[in-house]
């Protein structure tokens, strides 16, 4: 993904950021903050923490004049965490040969038709199979589906087939195709995609509903927008569709905050260290990094497209306590720390004693160390013992993440070419815990580091201004005189008997257009993610082509922020 430059824009934009531990909001006006707040996430219950925060930032500004706006949300990822989710009727297509067994979240039904990889159908699903599945998984209390061809992005017939005859049950209440979330190949993870897709399809409605209901009740009536684990954002209508887009979203929103302040120029570690979970993202010449295949969803493998991150549990209001003798920071967080009224010792506690950050009561926060440091030590020695925990922990994953990055395998000639090892120059720090512990981790790795202005804030303003994208998948055969958009589940013929890459660049980006329409989304620049002409031969004449082209509307920022200028400090 190469970031778009960043430019100003007049709109008025409101973003919001629900964490883990804090709801954040902001507004934005000529590239400017004019507005932002910080309100605790309400677990359980995200719509209070959502309108408290709305009620909190448009206090004293006409609510009409919002020209866009954007959430990042975990509600998804809570649904999958907290096993709020419905129960999916997953069927798969998946031909013969194919050992199922422990692949999805759920036992399947298999059907017994087969597409092969050139999208020429060598079996066909019956009606009367497909029927009899659908009465099966409804006595099971299916009214939810997921249906997935193992080679439904070549042609999305069959999938097709089976959706008309579900759709017709009066008890369906919505389906997922495997071939409208991705175009490319991977029949695991895309399976996978359309369940969970599914699976919280009703939670995620039922919250996109309350959220359009809140906004109209405070005469906001802006398009709405949701974040996606890759960094873009998709209309909220859309979003109803295609919900499990939106899981992971906290961590893009920090990733593209960043990229409306700075595009690091050097290898970078950009650290987004909230109340519970510090998430850790590389950059490398100005670009974050993403996952080569796709996120895991409860350990299972998806093909949703996201950035190469880590997210560990230590966190400002990280727990610390002992156990066996051992001292413990994290995962869980009991509440706030004692310094701002909570009721055990935690991560900021330390750094308020150890003169990290300055805010709230920090005779508070030397009882906290004084819990820590029991007759062994003092309170100054015990919170630079929790500090360095803490610092470690974070350290430790740093280094795990980049010898997983220079583990993994290349899978072309250029990646062999210009591949050397990922060696971190620079280090960005956003959240609340930023400012206390980035300075600390810097020392030990021997590297500079920047914390930007408005850094508890940045995962709302990340949202606030990322750009509406969409992707396309378009593949031709011209020996077949064929060519399919599995995203818009088109297979239709070649146009012309002279048909090469021009062409098919040409008609990819037709139909990224009309995706686009579709879906209510400007196209402002596009490029090509990948392209790929094979040749097809028998015996020894070249009989056609493969032609393949991925193409999407390019990511990045509506605008750079004017007062998010970087504070750099020397290491």
């Amino acid at each position: 993904m190469l970031p778009l430059p960043l430019k100003r824009v007049s709109e008025m934009l409101l973003g919001i950021d629900v964490g883990g531990t804090f709801t954040d909001a902001v507004i934005i006006k000529n590239s400017s903050i004019i507005k932002h707040t910080k309100k605790p996430t309400t677990h359980g219950r995200l719509l209070d923490c959502i309108v408290t925060a709305l009620d909190d930032v448009l206090a004293d500004i006409n609510s009409e004049v919002i020209t866009r706006v954007a959430l990042s949300t975990t509600i998804a990822t809570n649904a999958i965490i907290e096993n709020n989710i419905d129960k999916v009727g997953l069927m798969v297509i998946p031909g013969p040969g194919a050992d199922l067994s422990c692949l999805f979240p759920v036992k399947p039904v298999c059907l017994s038709g087969y597409t092969d990889h050139r999208g020429r159908e060598v079996s066909a699903v019956s009606d009367g199979e497909i029927g009899e599945a659908f009465r099966s998984l409804s006595k099971q209390g299916c009214e939810i589906f997921a249906i997935s061809g193992k080679f439904a992005v070549r042609s999305p017939r069959q999938e097709l087939q089976v959706a008309e005859i579900i759709n017709k049950q009066t008890n369906a209440k919505f389906i997922t195709l495997g071939s409208s979330l991705t175009g490319g190949l991977n029949f695991w993870r895309r399976t996978n995609s359309a369940y969970f897709n599914s699976a919280i399809w009703r939670c995620f409605n039922n919250f996109a509903q309350a959220v359009e209901l809140a906004l109209k009740q405070r005469n906001v009536f802006a398009p709405v927008f949701i974040l996606k684990a890759d960094g873009g954002t998709i209309p909220l209508e859309v979003a109803k569709k295609f919900p499990v887009e939106t899981i992971f979203t906290g961590p893009a929103a920090s990733v593209l905050g960043i990229m409306a302040m700075t595009l690091p120029e050097v290898p970078t570690v950009s650290l987004d260290i909230g109340g519970t979970t510090t998430d850790i993202s590389l950059w490398n010449s100005g670009v974050p990094l993403f996952e080569r295949k796709g996120i895991k969803i409860a350990d299972y493998p998806t093909s949703i497209r996201a950035f190469r991150i880590k997210s560990i549990g230590v966190g400002g209001d990280s727990y610390v306590r002992w156990e066996n003798g051992k001292l413990e920071i994290g995962p869980n967080r009991l509440g706030p720390a004692m310094a701002l009224g909570g009721s055990s010792p935690t991560v900021t506690d330390a750094l308020i004693v150890a003169g990290a950050i300055q805010f709230g009561d920090k005779k508070q926060a030397q009882v906290a160390m004084g819990q820590i440091a029991g007759s062994e030590m003092n309170v100054l020695e015990a919170s630079n013992l929790v500090i360095s925990c803490a610092v470690s922990k974070i350290h430790n994953a740093i280094i795990t993440m980049v010898k997983e990055l220079d583990l993994e395998p290349v899978y072309c000639v250029d990646d062999i070419v210009s591949s050397e090892q990922f060696k971190p120059r620079l280090i960005i720090g956003i959240g609340g815990a930023a400012s206390g512990l980035v300075p600390y981790l810097a020392n030990i790795m021997d590297l500079p580091y920047q914390i930007p202005c408005f850094a508890p804030v940045v995962n709302a303003v990340g949202a606030a201004i990322a750009k509406p994208t969409l992707e396309v998948n378009f593949r031709a055969d011209t020996e077949q005189g064929v060519y399919t958009v599995a995203e818009l589940g088109i297979k239709e013929n070649i146009p012309s008997r002279r048909f090469g890459m021009s062409e098919a660049y040409n008609m990819t980006s037709k139909y990224l257009y009309r995706r686009a329409e579709q879906a209510g989304i400007s196209v402002d620049e596009t490029e090509i993610v990948h392209q790929e002409e094979f040749n097809l031969v028998r015996g020894f004449s070249t009989v056609g082509q493969i032609l393949t082209c991925h193409m999407q509307i390019k990511p990045g920022v509506l605008t750079a922020i004017s007062e998010m200028a970087e504070v750099n400090y020397d290491k």
